[in-house]
């Protein structure tokens, strides 16, 4: 009975101790995702969605404008967060130029009207990643590094100029076009993100990166002349001028910015 009785016991022993050994892991678990959770309260979760914008006159008269691309074009900032430790974000910086004035003059007894229009556009696209620090249950330190690359339209440059006499009209057009080109860049940074609430923080940012611009390349300028009488004219000229500029540079300043974080 005796010889029985022990393994009985000993069975018993390690049944309590395995117990035991899964109920403590249990509770660390349990405690370690407690305390996650408690420190990541103001933080974006995995799957969240961000929009950020740059702020200047935080003491007073606080203005918001967009962020600036590296040829200092205003874009949309877009920020996703994958997890813990990294963020995804995205930066469109679409642009239109469009210029046009309109004069009326008079050239003793004539009549000049003079209309002249000039136009050029471009896109850059700015993918980025972040890698986050363990910070607080508020701050958020991380570097950011961003690539960047965009197109530039072509310039149009074009006018019109009308002469009315006795007569009649005549009218000069002049039209020039010049090739566009691209833009590449990247940049490095260092910043922090602030929650002062739920997913609204106030950040800092700052940083240095290498810009390139090329542009031009065929330039064509055309003139038509229609005078009141006689045969009209064209005069074409061709020729060529390309730009080509490479900048390393730091932030004049820090970038101070306000965001927002989007719930899955």
């Amino acid at each position: 009975m005796k010889h029985s009785l022990l393994p009985c016991l000993f069975f018993a022993f390690l049944s309590l101790h395995n117990f035991a050994q899964e109920s403590s892991s249990q509770a660390d678990n349990t405690t370690d995702k407690v305390e996650v959770e408690e420190l990541r309260a103001f933080l974006p979760n995995a799957g969240d969605w961000g929009v950020t914008v740059n702020a200047s006159g935080i003491l007073r008269n606080i203005q918001l404008t967009s962020k600036q691309d590296l040829l200092s074009n205003s874009s949309i900032l877009l920020r996703y967060t994958e997890s813990n430790r990294w963020t995804f974000r995205f930066g469109l910086s679409p642009q239109l130029y469009h210029f046009n004035v309109t004069t009326t003059d008079s050239v003793g007894k004539d009549l000049v009207e003079f209309d002249s229009t000039s136009s050029q556009s471009s896109i850059g696209f700015r993918p980025g990643v972040e890698y986050h620090f363990s910070g607080t249950k508020r701050l958020d330190p991380y570097v950011a590094f961003d690539l960047e690359f965009g197109v530039v339209g072509g310039m149009r440059i074009g006018s019109v100029t009308n002469t009315t006499d006795t007569t009649g009209t005549s009218r000069v057009m002049r039209t020039i076009t010049e090739d566009g080109g691209y833009s590449l860049g990247a940049k490095l940074s260092a910043g922090f993100n602030y929650f002062m609430a739920k997913r609204i923080f106030i950040g800092m940012e700052y940083g240095m990166g290498i810009t390139n611009v090329s542009s031009g390349g065929d330039r064509q300028e055309v003139v038509q002349i229609e005078p009141v009488s006689g045969t009209n004219t064209t005069l074409r000229k061709l020729s060529s001028a390309r730009m080509s500029v490479t900048q390393f540079y730091v932030d004049p300043m820090v970038q101070i910015t306000l965001g927002y974080f989007f719930a899955r």
